[in-house]
């Protein structure tokens, strides 16, 4: 079929996507006027304004967008042909290329990068005493290995290095497992231009040698995704029993190393079991669906009991390690800025200049209860740690009836104030220009606080850890370019490194599956829109938070399954 007819054939897809990218501008540039100038006021002229703009960008957008996804479908072959046993040698080439990719950044950096939550898990180790805010395997896993350094190497810093490497190696592992799946699906010159951009994006350097729970949860998320794809396939479900076996592995690792993940599964799940009830209703008689029937169901069990069994393991550790409770706040993190906005702009504090002073004194006394010290006047529109910190959730358990009619009665009294805080807050996921997820942890006083954290705690070097750079000069490089966040000064290839056109990519090819009905993309897409659910209600846009959709996109084309004809 010629590009022209596939134009055709498909143009009522471009409404679809052009909708997409009305709501795309329209929350992009709400969402630009909050980030730079602080506040939206909702007024009719206004919002036509923004809605004429978002209708006409929108309709020319939808319009290049499915020119590309028609040309490209003409182009792409979908027909799912395995390339045979060649396709092998790419395992091992893949897993070579990365791991010497990440190896400037891990001698640069060397024993690794002990920034975000990682001195707080150190300091739980070196203690004795653990708390379950931070996942315990990936505390017992740093643990492990610093026992390793300590007692091979002599000192803890070695054994940093060894997590380092660790994660390093397990990350390569899973990429080039994805590799050879695009080979091997027959995608021989993309898998090979996919991994060279792999291999030179320098976020996947700096992400791989970070000691941070977010990249193990990434590595162990991507693997889930391509496993579900593999599954999805139309094969007797006893060739799979491999992936299946990878996919209860993936879904687990996963569970254990993000308190949140279980909400993406959860989703997941659900999805499963709405498509497989369609699939059951609308084809109970075509026994093509057989194979898809017994490969959904497959993977749903499977997926559930990895997930419970993820949870049990979660409390058996916790017992066995008597670790605290940690504290639920971190899912707060939304109408902690909405009530901590309202306040400044509504309480009469003299915080902001818009203060008009109209909250009833009700709210205020339940606001400062819940958020101790008056610090709702500490509220920053693009981070809730501020506030964050120093709330106290006795009040959201104990007082549950009273925060809740506070917080909806507020809701109605301040729509715009509770919208606009959501709306800063994240920015970066929702508008693909947004700058101010760079400099969420702007200080100039430290270095090493740009969106590609490096900055190791103080309390580290009592602990017997240290910088020990391997090759300073590229230290120094490296440490620049991440420091002034100067992936934004590249054009239009900043927008790879921007979080913001993640979000739009996903739902153009969700979009574009279920309008073709491949409802074997669903499942894997299900997973990450659950996880997309997590970080919009988290405290703020980290790359640590993105990472894990950022290192599935590369691998997008192997949720496309079969033969296009069929699934059309």
């Amino acid at each position: 079929m010629s590009f022209r007819e596939k134009f055709v054939k498909t143009e009522k897809e471009s409404i679809g996507i052009s909708i997409i990218f009305f709501v795309m501008l329209f929350l992009s540039i709400l969402t630009r006027i909050v980030s730079v100038t602080g506040n939206v006021n909702y007024s009719l002229v206004l919002m036509l304004k923004i809605l004429s703009v978002s209708f006409v960008g929108g309709r020319i957008l939808g319009l290049l967008v499915h020119s590309i996804i028609a040309f490209a479908s003409e182009r792409i072959s979908f027909d799912d042909k395995e390339a045979g046993g060649k396709s092998i040698i790419m395992l091992p080439i893949s897993f070579i290329g990365i791991m010497l990719s990440f190896m400037p950044y891990f001698l640069a950096y060397f024993p690794g990068i002990l920034a975000y939550d990682s001195y707080i898990q150190i300091g739980q180790i070196m203690e004795g005493a653990y708390n379950e805010h931070h996942p315990l395997f990936h505390t017992l896993i740093i643990r492990l290995c610093l026992e390793i350094g300590r007692r091979i190497f002599g000192n803890v810093n070695a054994g940093a290095a060894v997590y380092v490497l660790l994660q390093c190696s397990v990350l390569a592992a899973v990429i080039a497992y994805g590799i050879y799946s695009l080979n091997k699906r027959g995608y021989k010159i993309y898998s090979i231009v996919a991994l060279i951009l792999i291999m030179i994006f320098p976020f996947n350097g700096f992400m791989a040698v970070s000691v941070t729970k977010d990249i193990p949860f990434a590595t162990f998320f991507l693997l889930s995704v391509l496993t579900m794809s593999e599954i999805m396939r139309d094969e007797c479900i006893k060739k799979k029993i491999p992936e299946l076996v990878l996919l209860f592995l993936s879904v687990f690792m996963c569970t254990v190393f993000r308190n949140n993940a279980k909400y993406a599964f959860a989703l997941m799940i659900v999805v499963s079991i709405v498509v497989l009830a369609i699939v059951l209703i609308k084809n109970k008689k075509n026994k093509d669906n057989k194979t898809l029937t017994i490969n959904f169901s497959s993977m749903l069990g499977v997926t559930a009991v990895a997930l419970v069994t993820g949870l049990i393991a979660l409390v058996i550790v916790s017992k066995a390690l008597g670790a605290v409770q940690g504290d639920r706040r971190e899912m707060l993190s939304v109408p902690i800025q909405q009530l901590a906005r309202t306040y400044v702009y509504h309480a009469g504090v003299g915080v902001k200049e818009e203060d008009d002073n109209t909250m009833d004194d009700a709210s205020k006394a339940l606001i400062n209860e819940f958020m101790l010290y008056d610090s709702a006047v500490l509220y920053k529109q693009d981070i809730s740690d501020p506030v964050k910190r120093n709330t106290n959730t006795w009040v959201v358990v104990n007082k549950t009836d009273e925060f809740v009619k506070t917080y909806l009665g507020l809701f109605v009294k301040y729509p715009g104030d509770y919208i606009n805080a959501f709306l800063a807050l994240d920015a970066g996921f929702i508008d693909i220009g947004d700058e101010s997820h760079a400099h969420v942890n702007d200080n100039p006083e430290l270095v090493g606080m740009g969106y590609v954290q490096t900055r190791w705690s103080e309390t580290l070097a009592e602990d017997g850890f240290y910088k020990d750079s391997k090759a300073s000069g590229l230290y120094n490089i490296l440490n620049g370019w991440a420091d002034r966040n100067a992936y934004l000064k590249i054009p239009v290839l900043k927008y790879i490194f921007m979080p913001g056109i993640y979000l739009w990519i996903y739902v153009v090819f969700a979009y574009v599956s279920i309008k073709r009905r491949n409802i074997r993309a669903m499942v894997p897409v299900s997973v990450i829109a659950g996880y997309y659910l997590t970080m919009f209600f988290g405290p703020c846009v980290q790359l640590r938070y993105m990472y894990p959709v950022m290192i599935i996109l590369p691998f997008i084309l192997l949720l496309i399954t079969r033969k296009e004809k069929k699934d059309a």
